[in-house]
């Protein structure tokens, strides 16, 4: 997994973008920029937004530590601490 860098695109980017054997392009926080149009260059829109390479097992990794409840489990956790008589 490598770190998040800008990244600005013609077109709306998909959030996961598979790009090679095992490779996919993440990207977050995807935001529309509008650009007025000047004496030479017409007005345009384009996107601005982080991305990273990460391999699918990576992401697969972090979307299971997503799915875990915290609150369940630091729930289960402290009847534990009841039941064993620490609180």
């Amino acid at each position: 997994m490598k770190q998040w860098v800008k990244e600005r695109c013609s077109s709306r980017p998909p959030e996961l973008q598979l790009v090679g054997a095992g490779i996919y392009i993440q990207r977050r926080n995807v935001k529309e920029q509008e650009h007025s149009a000047s004496e030479r260059i017409p007005a345009y829109t384009d996107y601005l937004c982080e991305s990273r390479e990460i391999t699918v097992s990576e992401y697969e990794m972090l979307k299971s530590i997503e799915g875990i409840d915290t609150s369940r489990a630091i729930d289960e956790y402290t009847m534990q601490l009841v039941e064993m008589g620490v609180l």
